[in-house]
């Protein structure tokens, strides 16, 4: 009988990694398992930087000149290097991917789907759509924090269901999800270290549910097994950087967030940033099923059954936290998103938001006044916010130069650069960011408005130029004519009423006059 209970609860494990070997299949081919130079993502900086850390920690180097990453995917891929040089990382994202679905289980229980419906869930969140398979298939740190942060959620689900009086109470029922608990949330810092914020949230929810059950064994395996793991690992950062925090974690607090225009983000982000951006397209366009996952948050916010709220108000919780993080964040724009991948950022949400779109679906079906939730939905929708020319003093959200002859567009929108106005000088990339559009650079403000008199001051390179200084470094911007370069157009925001873009068509990019 416990084999054939074994092999049932295995098989939806079994389906999703056959899933997920197709998906590799239609990602890469099977050539591109055999030889890394195949792979499109070989050069790319951010996965070379994995490798590195990997082969340091394999050869004992703890000099954090090699290392850049958080710390625990590199040491997972360890192993790999030298059974599998081409792909190190492989076996590791599949076996994060199969974790996440493990706990992304235990919620869906508690949200009234069953294991089969979840795993068929899980896959059309993960896999069904391209844009998003890969994202679990290329090498990222997101991949270990999502399946530690569906790990802790599904913990967490697990020590709600086991309170007494619930068909999950056992003497012994809390003690192996206070294990994964504590695990989970003490590696997840090392993984990714802001998704540490939602770990907390997830934790003080798991803290309410071993409190009401007066768990006292529980509470001491989970601080265990969170302090050996958190340990365990913050020894080897200690034995890297010190006490200080690494390189990875300085360059992001350079961004930082910019929760004032949050609401301008989310819509160049989900809706539409072809009028701000010059191309791209609205997460919500490339997967309208996430509005149905915003109905579903909402009315399961309001008219969740009793034995259900904590798990529903902690997931929801974590999933707009994290949400509205991801969108304030100031290195988050719709660029990245599609060109750079960074729709990976959004990776463990993306199910979440599934879950919540099927329960929608059924509760509707039982209470179809339940269908007001997507009005909200749908009239946030209703709103655009497109450019708009300015005068040369009011404040502006763009402003537009010439382009240098020449110009392309990667080496323009990375150039370390910058601009000025009349409050002071911005940096590219992290006051503002410059994007080639039609012959035309397109500054885009990320931090603050511009405030007038804007001049292009160039690249590092243009700089040298100016100052008789040719360092010979990366030169991405041609010193064609005068520099600085004075602004062709300013523009600011324009806040109308009318059809989401893809039932009227996307703006046009704004040229100057």
């Amino acid at each position: 009988m416990r084999a054939r209970a074994l092999a049932r609860a295995a098989w939806p494990f079994a389906a999703l990694a056959l899933a997920y070997l197709l998906t590799v299949w239609r990602v890469v081919g099977l050539p591109g398992l055999r030889d890394p130079a195949l792979l499109y993502w070989h050069d790319w900086q951010d996965q070379a930087l994995y490798v590195r850390s990997a082969s340091a920690l394999a050869a004992g180097n703890f000099d954090a000149a090699v290392h850049y990453y958080p710390l625990l995917y590199p040491l997972l891929g360890m192993p790999f290097l030298s059974v599998w040089p081409s792909q190190p990382f492989f076996l590791i994202d599949l076996a994060c991917y199969l974790l996440a679905f493990a706990g992304f289980r235990s919620v869906a229980r508690a949200f009234g789907v069953l294991t089969w419906g979840a795993a068929l869930l899980f896959a059309a969140t993960t896999l069904a759509q391209f844009g998003i398979a890969k994202l679990w298939i290329e090498p990222w740190t997101t991949t270990p924090s999502a399946a530690l942060l569906w790990l802790a959620l599904g913990a967490m689900a697990r020590l709600w269901g086991g309170l007494p009086g619930t068909r999950d109470a056992t003497a012994s029922s809390s003690r192996w999800p206070a294990a994964i608990l504590g695990i989970a949330l003490g590696l997840i810092a090392f993984a990714r270290p802001g998704d540490a914020i939602i770990g907390a949230i997830i934790a003080l929810s798991a803290a309410a549910a071993l409190y009401r059950a007066r768990d006292g064994r529980a509470v001491i395996t989970a601080v265990a097994s969170f302090a050996i793991a958190f340990g365990l690992i913050a020894t080897l950062y200690g034995r890297i950087y010190g006490a200080a925090p690494s390189p990875y974690m300085l360059y992001s607090a350079q961004y930082g967030f910019n929760f004032a225009w949050l609401g301008w983000k989310a819509y160049v982000v989900l809706v539409d940033p072809h009028g701000w951006f010059g191309e791209g397209m609205g997460l919500l366009e490339y997967a309208p099923w996430l509005l149905l996952g915003g109905a579903g948050l909402i009315a399961a916010c309001v008219a969740t059954p009793p034995a259900r709220r904590p798990v529903t108000l902690a997931v929801a919780a974590a999933g707009v936290i994290y949400s509205v993080l991801m969108l304030a964040y100031v290195d988050l724009l719709p660029t990245g998103l599609w060109r750079f991948n960074n729709l990976h950022y959004f990776k463990w949400v993306l199910p979440l938001f599934g879950l919540f779109a099927l329960r929608f679906v059924l509760d509707v079906r039982r209470r179809p006044v339940l269908l007001v939730a997507l009005a909200p939905v749908l009239l946030a929708l209703t709103i655009r916010l497109e450019p708009i020319r300015v005068g040369p003093s009011a404040p502006a959200r763009m402003v537009i130069f010439p382009a240098p002859n020449g110009a392309e567009w990667t080496p323009t929108y990375f150039a370390t650069a910058w601009m000025a106005d009349t409050t002071g000088e911005l940096r590219n990339s992290f006051d503002y960011h410059q994007i080639l559009v039609a012959g035309r650079v397109h500054a885009v403000a990320l931090r603050r408005p511009f405030t007038g008199d804007e001049r292009w001051l160039g690249d590092a390179h243009v700089r040298a130029l100016l100052a008789g200084k040719d360092d010979g470094g990366f030169a991405p911007l041609y010193l064609t004519g005068p520099w600085p370069k004075p602004a062709l157009a300013r523009y600011g925001i324009a806040t109308t009423i009318s059809l989401p873009h893809w039932f009227s068509g996307a703006p046009a990019v704004p040229k100057p006059e």
